[in-house]
C-alpha cells in the first residue's frame, strides 16, 4: 500500500462500545460491537528531516464504508508533549465511527527541539497526505474535518485561518470542511501562564511579538480570507486558567468578521476531561462530596451535529440568517422585518375568563403565507409577566420568515394549577384552529417558553391531556424549546422565600408532582431544546440537566445548551445581540441554537436559502 510500509495492520477490531448521538440531537447506547479497520504508524512525510515517530499518523476506519467523511485529530500537550495514541482517545474515536466517519490521529514535531512553524507545517503535511491518499483508503478527500484539543486546537484554527501553511502543500482552506477547536489557545500574546517558567509559549515559539501575532489565530481573523471553513469552539467550565476568555474572545472576533462559528461551554468537565468524558455521564458532587446527579456529555452531540450541519450546508445558512452582514454589531442597526401585528386577540371567553390574561398577540411576516410559527409563553413564576414578546426575539424570527404568537395566561395566587396549563392549551388550540385564516402553517408550530413558561411548554409537550381536551392532537407541537425552566417542581427549592412560589402556584406536593414534566416523559414526546445560563437562578442548571438526562434515558431527541454571559431574566431579550462582559464582548450564543433547532424540526424557510460568501 502506498505510503504504508511502516504501518502495522491490526485487522478487524470489535467491541468498542460508546454512546451514539441520534439525528444530531441526543445520545443512546451503541451496538455491543463495532467493526473498524486500524492502521498504525503510517508515514505522512518522508522528505528532508523526516522523523518516523513524529511524521506518522494512525487510521481508524469504519468497515464497509466508501467515501466516508474523515476527522483529522490533532492532539494537545502544550506543543511539547502528547501523542496520537488511542489511550484516552477511545471514546472520541468511537463517537465518529458510530457516525460512519473515520479518524486520522496525527503526530507532529514537538518543542523545545522544534519551534514554530514546525508544528503547523507538519499538520498541513498530514492533511495534504490524507487528501492525496483518500481513494486508496476509502474516505472522501473533500469531506475532511480538523479537530484539535488544547495546543492541537490552536493548530487546527491556525491551519484554517492562515492559508500560507496549506499553500505550501498546494492547498487552500477549502480543503477543510470544518474545524472543531476544543479548549484551545488563540491569542498567544494575551496567553498568561501563571507560575510556569519558562512558559510553554517561550519554549515553542520565537519570542518576537510579530511572530506571536502571526502565529495567533485570533490575529488572523481580521484578514478574513475566502473559503474560511466554519468553526465550532468548545471549552469547559473547569478548564485551564484563561482558556474560557480565549474561547469567548476568539468567538467574538469571528462573529464580528461575519465568519461562521459556534461556541459551546461543556458542563462539569476539566481541561483533559472534555475528551475523556465524550459519551459518558460524569458524576457531579456537592460541597460535601455527595453525588447529586450525573452530568451528560454535551461535547459529543455538539461535534456530530456540527459535522452534519456543515456537510449539508445548514450551519452556514443558519449563521448568515441569524447574523446579518456586518456581524453582531450590525444586528441592532438592521431594519426590522416587516411584521403585521394583531394584538390582544381573545382566545377564551368561558367561565372565569379574563379579557387581559386570556388573550394573545400575533406578529406575522407581512405579505407571506404558509409560514411556520413560534408559540411563545412568558415566565414570571406563574405569578407575573406579560405576553409582550421580547423585541430581539421577534426581530430574530421575523428575519428568518417565522410568525410569533405570544400568549398571556391567568396568574397565581388568584388561580392554581392546572389553570395556567389549561389557558396555554386553549391559546395554542386557538392558534392551531385559526391558523389558515392568518397564513400560518399549522403543521409547523414550535413552542418556546422561558422560566415558568418553560415549565408550561414542557408540560404541554409531554402531557397530551391538555391539548386533547381542546380537540388538538399532541403531535401538533413539532418541537419544544424551553429556557431556564422548572421540570421537577418538588425539587425546585427557593431558600429564603416564605411562602415559596411553587406553593402559590401548585399547592400540595401531589399537585407539584402531577405538574412536573420530568415525570411525564413518554415515547411520543417531540424533540426538545433545553437551555440555561451560566448566571441563572438557583437550581435552574440542575433542573436542565435532570430533564435532559431523563429525555435521553427514554430514547428521546434532546439537546442541552448552556448560554454564556447571561442572567436568568435577560437572555431572551438579548438574542442575536452583543453583550459586554468584563473582559471581552461575548456575543449571543442562543440565536443560532433557536433558529437551527426550529428549522430542523419544522423545516427551512426561503429566508434560510441564502448562500455563504465564505465557501
Amino acid at each position: 500500500m502506498k505510503g504504508s510500509k511502516a504501518a502495522v495492520w491490526m485487522g478487524w477490531v470489535l467491541g468498542l462500545a460508546v454512546a451514539a448521538p441520534i439525528a444530531g440531537f441526543g445520545q443512546q447506547a451503541a451496538p455491543a460491537g463495532l467493526a473498524m479497520r486500524v492502521l498504525k504508524d503510517i508515514p505522512y512525510y518522508t522528505g528532508a528531516g523526516a522523523d518516523p515517530k513524529f511524521h506518522s499518523l494512525d487510521l481508524y476506519l469504519p468497515e464497509g464504508k466508501s467515501r466516508a467523511p474523515l476527522v483529522l485529530f490533532v492532539h494537545g500537550g502544550g506543543w511539547r508533549a502528547g501523542d496520537k495514541s488511542l489511550e484516552g482517545l477511545d471514546t472520541f474515536v468511537g463517537l465518529w465511527l458510530n457516525q460512519g466517519i473515520g479518524v486520522a490521529a496525527v503526530n507532529y514535531r514537538l518543542s523545545p527541539a522544534f519551534k514554530h512553524p514546525a508544528h503547523i507545517q507538519d499538520v498541513a503535511r498530514a492533511l495534504a497526505w490524507l487528501r492525496a491518499n483518500a481513494g486508496q483508503y476509502g474516505w472522501d478527500a473533500d469531506n475532511i474535518f480538523v479537530v484539535g484539543h488544547s495546543a492541537g486546537a490552536h493548530l487546527a484554527a491556525l491551519l484554517a485561518l492562515d492559508p500560507k501553511y496549506l499553500e505550501e502543500q498546494k492547498l487552500t482552506p477549502k480543503a477543510i470542511r470544518g474545524v472543531i477547536a476544543i479548549s484551545g489557545l488563540y491569542d498567544l500574546v494575551e496567553l498568561y501562564e501563571a507560575g510556569i517558567s519558562p512558559t510553554r509559549v517561550e519554549l515553542s515559539f520565537p519570542m518576537d511579538r510579530d511572530v506571536l501575532h502571526d502565529a495567533s489565530p485570533a490575529w488572523q481573523v481580521a484578514k478574513k480570507r475566502a473559503n474560511t471553513p466554519p468553526l465550532l469552539i468548545a471549552y469547559s467550565d473547569n478548564d485551564m486558567f484563561g482558556l474560557d476568555e480565549q474561547a469567548k474572545s476568539f468567538y467574538a472576533l469571528l462573529l464580528e468578521n461575519n465568519l461562521p462559528v459556534q461556541l459551546i461551554k461543556v458542563a462539569n468537565r476539566t481541561h483533559s476531561g472534555s475528551l475523556q468524558g465524550i459519551s459518558k455521564a460524569v458524576p457531579y458532587n456537592d460541597s460535601l462530596g455527595r453525588t447529586v446527579q450525573p452530568v451528560e456529555d454535551l461535547l459529543g452531540p455538539a461535534m456530530t451535529r456540527f459535522v452534519k450541519r456543515a456537510q449539508d450546508g445548514s450551519f452556514v445558512r443558519t449563521f448568515h440568517a441569524v447574523w446579518t452582514a456586518g456581524g453582531p454589531l450590525a444586528v441592532p442597526k438592521a431594519p426590522p422585518p416587516a411584521v403585521r401585528e394583531i394584538l390582544n386577540v381573545p382566545y377564551y371567553s368561558g367561565p372565569g375568563a379574563d379579557p387581559k390574561l386570556n388573550a394573545l398577540d400575533l406578529l406575522l411576516p407581512e405579505g407571506k403565507t404558509n409560514f411556520p410559527l413560534l408559540f411563545y409563553v412568558h415566565g414570571g413564576s406563574w405569578r407575573g409577566g406579560d405576553k409582550e414578546t421580547p423585541k430581539a426575539l421577534a426581530q430574530l424570527f421575523g428575519r428568518v420568515g417565522w410568525g410569533i404568537a405570544s400568549a398571556n395566561y391567568r396568574l397565581s395566587p388568584a388561580v392554581k394549577h392546572p389553570t395556567h396549563m389549561q389557558d396555554v392549551a386553549r391559546a395554542f388550540a386557538w392558534v392551531y384552529k385559526n391558523a389558515g385564516q392568518y397564513g400560518i402553517d399549522r403543521n409547523r408550530i414550535v413552542v418556546l417558553g422561558h422560566s415558568a413558561g418553560g415549565h408550561l411548554m414542557a408540560l404541554l409537550a409531554l402531557d397530551p391531556r391538555y391539548l386533547e381536551q381542546e380537540g388538538v392532537p399532541a403531535k401538533a407541537i413539532k418541537g419544544a424549546m424551553v429556557t431556564s425552566g422548572m421540570y421537577d417542581v418538588p425539587k425546585w427549592y427557593e431558600p429564603g422565600r416564605v411562602p415559596v412560589r411553587r406553593e402559590a402556584a401548585f399547592g400540595s406536593v401531589p399537585g407539584m408532582e402531577e405538574a412536573s414534566p420530568i415525570r411525564l416523559v413518554n415515547p411520543q414526546a417531540p424533540p426538545f431544546l433545553i437551555t440555561y445560563t451560566d448566571r441563572d437562578a438557583f437550581m435552574m442548571p440542575q433542573q436542565a440537566h435532570w430533564f435532559y438526562s431523563a429525555l435521553l434515558k427514554n430514547g428521546l431527541r434532546a439537546r442541552l445548551v448552556q448560554v454564556i454571559e447571561r442572567t436568568h431574566q435577560e437572555y431572551l431579550h438579548r438574542v442575536a445581540q452583543p453583550y459586554p462582559a468584563p473582559t471581552n464582548v461575548a456575543a449571543d450564543v442562543l440565536g443560532m441554537e433557536l433558529v437551527g433547532f426550529a428549522t430542523e424540526v419544522a423545516g427551512p424557510t426561503p429566508e434560510l436559502s441564502i448562500t455563504s460568501a465564505t465557501r
